[in-house]
Formats: C-alpha cells, structure tokens, sequence
C-alpha cells in the first residue's frame, strides 16, 4: 500500500487530525480550569509517521487523547456529569466543522484520564516518541517493570481474544454489511496492538517493537520470519481502507477486513502461546497499552 490513488492525500487527512486534536483541547480547556491540567497528550497511531496507508485508517483509526491532573475528582465536577460531557463533545464537533467544512473524514477521539491508567499495577507508559505533548508537563515515562515483566505481559495480552474470535460466528452472522462497521471497531482494538505485542513477544524491546508505526512492524514481523501474521495485519487495514472508501457500501471489503482480523488475533495468540512456553511460565495481566488505534 502506499499513498497513491485511490487512497486520499495524507497532508490532508493529517490535517483533519490535527483539526480534531485542537478541536478538543480547546473545548477541554474551556470547561476544565488549566491549573487543573498537569499535562495533556496526543498518542498512538494519529501522532506516528505514515509511510503508508494501513498507518492511518480514517474513522477506524481514533485520534488518542489523555489528560493528566492533580485531582481526577475535580475533573469529574468540572467536567459536569452526562450533560457537561455532552456540551464539551459538541463545542469540539462544532470547533472542528467551523475548521473543515467539508472534510474527509471525521477522525474518532478517544479522551482518556491517564490518572486512573497509571494507577494500574500492570500499566506501562508509551514510549515518549510516540507522544505529543499538547499542554503541560512532559509525559511520564516511568514505570516499575523490568523489560522481561514487560514481554511476559505483552505475550500473555496476546492470548486474551481467543475467546472473541471463537465468538464473532454468532456476531456476524446476523449483521448486515452497514452494521459491520461495529464489529471492525470491536477488532480494531484488539488489532491494532496486535503487531507490536508480537514483536515485543518475540524478544524485541519494547521501545523498539511498541516505538514504530505498523508500516515498520510489519517489515519487523516478516524479518523475524512471521510473513503470515504481517500479511493478515496489513490486510485487515487494506480492506478497511476499502469499506472507508466505499462509504460503507462494500459489504466484501468489510468481510475481508473481519476475516483478516480475526486471523490477526489467532497468529497473535499462537506467538503468545510460544513465547510464554518457552519461558515456562503463565499468562498472567496485560499492558496496559491504549495504544495504537
């Protein structure tokens, strides 16, 4: 894949990103007092080069925020409750359609507060490279696993959607190309860390195997000699990038991408189930990773 017709100029959908991006922080700082904010990130897949379209796909891909602050419960009364959410979602849709009128897409923010993620006991942060700082104080970095903590829990991470795969049969089977889309969110998820967990697994560090967009975790996978899982994680955005482009009306594109994603999760598990064994130990809690969307 590369960014040649059909696929759209990516300065442009970068742009788009980057719209919604501003979009939101300008609505958060308006509702959230700024003495409040320690740092507020952009992260995953929106911030990291695009070499290629399976980089980025529109709509699929989300547009990863989160928000650092001294006291989440003040965050919580100055975000409103139900209504106060709502309000802040549409001063940030209304922010980025004033920008783009008429854009390509509209990309998926995903706003978390990193609080109650670095709380976790299994939660390692991104790699810096792979962060933007949008306000504040530089991401933290710090994290008390050591680097084989860390690939037995990106090994054992692989082996936890066995149990959606053997369940997608009955999720798809009454579901009408249109409302596809859902269940290509539901694997996009769960795809998306997919690579990286694999590589990290299979002895790489994790800056370096967590550290680079798809484009180069694919070239890492087929140079460690796993063609097959880098050809169903490319395939699985190929056919996503079809359903986008379609608006949604191929119902193949959007099949092929269910397939391909599921084939994803089960070669993950496989690399997982190895590595684990090779270590002689068990799976035990993932990272928490929320990654590369």
């Amino acid at each position: 894949m590369t960014w040649d017709a059909p696929y759209p100029d990516p300065a442009r959908v970068r742009a788009e990103v980057e719209g919604m991006t501003s979009a939101y922080v300008a609505a958060l700082v308006e509702r959230v007092p700024r003495e409040q904010i320690i740092g507020l990130y952009a992260k995953g897949s929106a911030v990291k080069p695009w070499d290629a379209p399976l980089d980025y796909v529109p709509e699929l891909s989300d547009v990863d925020l989160h928000v650092l602050v001294h006291d989440p419960a003040r965050l919580e009364a100055s975000l409103g409750g139900l209504r106060g959410a709502l309000d802040l979602q549409a001063r940030a849709e209304r922010l980025y359609f004033e920008r783009f009128p008429g854009p390509l897409h509209v990309p998926r923010p995903q706003l978390l507060a990193l609080n109650g993620l670095k709380e976790q006991p299994w939660y390692v942060p991104s790699v810096a490279s792979t962060v933007r700082v949008l306000l504040g104080e530089p991401y933290p970095t710090t994290t008390a696993l050591d680097a084989e903590s860390i690939r037995r829990i990106d090994a054992a991470s692989l082996l936890e959607h066995e149990g959606y795969v053997a369940k997608l049969p009955w999720a798809v089977v009454d579901t009408p190309a249109k409302f596809l889309w859902g269940r290509l969110r539901e694997l996009s998820w769960r795809v998306s860390p997919t690579s990286y967990r694999a590589l990290s697994a299979l002895g790489v560090p994790y800056a370096e195997a967590w550290g680079g967009n798809r484009s180069s975790a694919v070239r890492r996978l087929e140079a460690l000699g796993e063609d097959a899982l880098a050809a169903a994680c490319a395939a699985f955005y190929a056919a996503a990038w079809d359903f986008f482009l379609s608006g949604y009306a191929d119902g193949d594109a959007a099949r092929r991408a269910v397939l391909a994603g599921a084939e994803t999760l089960e070669r993950g598990a496989r690399i997982g189930r190895a590595a684990l064994a090779g270590r002689g130990q068990s799976s035990g809690p993932r990272v928490e990773q929320t990654g590369d969307s």
